[in-house]
Parts: C-alpha cells; structure tokens; sequence
C-alpha cells in the first residue's frame, strides 16, 4: 500500500510547496508594486543616489542628506504622477488605481514631504536649501512659456530627459560636495556629468516603456521619433562615455563605477523591449541601492556620517 502512497504525497508536496512558493512571490511583488506606484521606491532611489554621490566624491555619506533627498524625490515624483494621471490610462494603469481619489491627499503629503526636506537640509548646511529647490524650479521652467512665440521646453523632444537628468544630477552631486572640506572643481564635474548621463539614459529607458501610450497621447520622446533600435544605439555609446572617468579615478570606486557602466549596457540591452514595468523599476532605479550595498559590505570603504 505504501507505494501508492508515498508517490501520492510526493505530488501533494511538490504541488504544495509550488503554491507556497508562488503566494510567497505574489506578495513581494504586490509590495513592490505598492513601493513603486506610491514613489517610495523612487524615492529610496533618491536616497542612494546620494549616497553613491558622496562616494564618487571620495568623502563620508551624511545619512540626514541622503533622507532629505528621499523626501525631494517622493515629494516631486508624486506630483509629476498627479499631474500626469490621464495617461496613466496607457502607460501605467496601475497608479491611475492608486491615485484614484486621492489627490488632495497625495499633493498635501507630497508638499509636506518637500518642506521637511527643506528644513533638515537647512540644518545641515544653510546654504544647500537653493539646491533642494532645483527640481522644483526645474519642474516650473519646463512647463512654463518664458518667452512669447518660443515654445515651451516642454513642447521640444529631448528637453523632458535633459531637464530631469540635469536637475537630478546637480542635487545628488552638489549636496554631497558642500561637505567637501577643499572641493576639487574637476572631480565634481566629472561626478555630475556621470550623473548627469546615468540618470538620462534611465529616463529614455521610461519612454522605451512609455512608447505607445505616448503616440497615442501625441507625446514626442526619443523612442517616438527616432524609433527604438536607434535610441538604444545612443544610449548605448552614452554609457560608454562614462568609461573616460576611470583613468581619473583610484582604488574601490574605480570598481565601482566600472560596475554601474557595465550594468548599465545590461539594461539598456535588456529593456530595449518593453518588459515588465515593475521589472524596468527595480532594475533601473533600484541600481543605485545595489551599489551601495556592494559599496558597503563588499568593498567596506564608506563610514556613515
């Protein structure tokens, strides 16, 4: 009788644990998927972005910086969520269900979110408030008409990625280098432009993802009119740009950032399709918390401040 048995409750086992294994892997992913519509998670990226700013640099992460970036990030996120929610119809359903009656919640948490971020960067350094401002300033110029009968920068391809690479890149690099105590103006430079074209690469990756909501809605990205074989193509020979740094850069962060560049073509080659978009959120922002981990207990050369 047993060898009728124990088959029998080897196929019971395995289909047990297969269902545990799935209900396990359900609920990380509706976690995620709550972190990610809810700009938590782009917020963390934020968070880390930072952190790996201060490395780059060469100096010690200020934990009260890095958290008041988390806010920055949250704060203006949310409201872009907010202000785009019609064409989350397409693109991404899932925050047009989150955001759903919620608005006047969301724009007053997000505000709030932005004035403490203001105030624990005021009582570190007084002076780097105006550089907590930059993504808001950023955010009103490109969607403001400055000059009559010139068009908006809203209106022109390519300025949405340039205006958010730029703004990001000067708030993750020029927080960190107030705490340099003799900045060296080549190294910041060279922070901010790695930065700079990081950031912007992940943002056309958004578009890749975006592509037919957007020619639906009349959106003109880079993907939209040049096609997606040609924008990975630049995105590609971008990321290379950033392998001039290392000749400049010495010891574990040479490793470092020889890592985030080859991540970066892995990416780019990956999501040249439109994958997942919880997979695109984890991979793409999620970068910069995967660095700090490998920076922290691989490599053991940042302290915390």
């Amino acid at each position: 009788m047993s060898e009728y048995i124990l088959p029998n409750f080897k196929q019971l086992f395995k289909k047990r644990l297969g269902q545990s294994i799935g209900d396990i892997f359900d609920f990380i992913k509706k976690i995620f998927a709550f972190l990610s519509v809810s700009s938590l998670f782009i917020g963390g990226t934020g968070f880390f972005k930072t952190f790996i700013g201060y490395a780059l640099l060469g100096i010690h992460p200020s934990i009260q910086v890095c958290f008041a970036v988390f806010l920055v990030s949250f704060s203006v996120y949310t409201l872009d969520k907010i202000a785009d929610l019609d064409k989350d119809t397409t693109n991404m359903p899932e925050r047009l269900k989150f955001l759903k009656g919620r608005k006047n919640l969301a724009f007053t948490y997000s505000l709030a979110a932005y004035l403490l971020s203001m105030l624990l960067i005021f009582l570190d350094r007084p002076l780097s408030s105006l550089i907590v401002l930059v993504p808001m300033a950023a955010n009103a110029i490109y969607g403001t008409r400055l000059i009559p009968g010139i068009p908006r920068l809203k209106d022109i391809p390519v300025m949405k990625n340039l205006v958010v690479a730029t703004s990001w890149a000067l708030v993750t690099t020029l927080l960190p280098a107030m705490h340099l105590s003799d900045p060296a103006l080549w190294t910041v430079v060279m922070v901010v432009y790695f930065m700079l074209i990081k950031t912007f690469i992940d943002t056309v990756l958004y578009d890749i993802r975006d592509v037919k909501g957007d020619q639906e809605n009349g959106v003109r990205t880079i993907p939209v009119i040049l096609g997606t074989q040609k924008t990975v193509k630049i995105l590609l020979a971008l990321n290379g740009t950033l392998l001039l740094g290392l000749p400049f850069i010495e010891g574990s962060i040479r490793l470092l950032t020889l890592t985030l560049v080859a991540y970066g073509y892995a990416y780019i080659l990956y999501f040249k399709e439109r994958r997942d978009p919880l997979a695109l959120d984890f991979c793409v922002e999620g970068e910069w918390m995967l660095a700090s981990i490998f920076l922290i207990m691989i490599l053991g050369k940042v302290g915390l401040a």
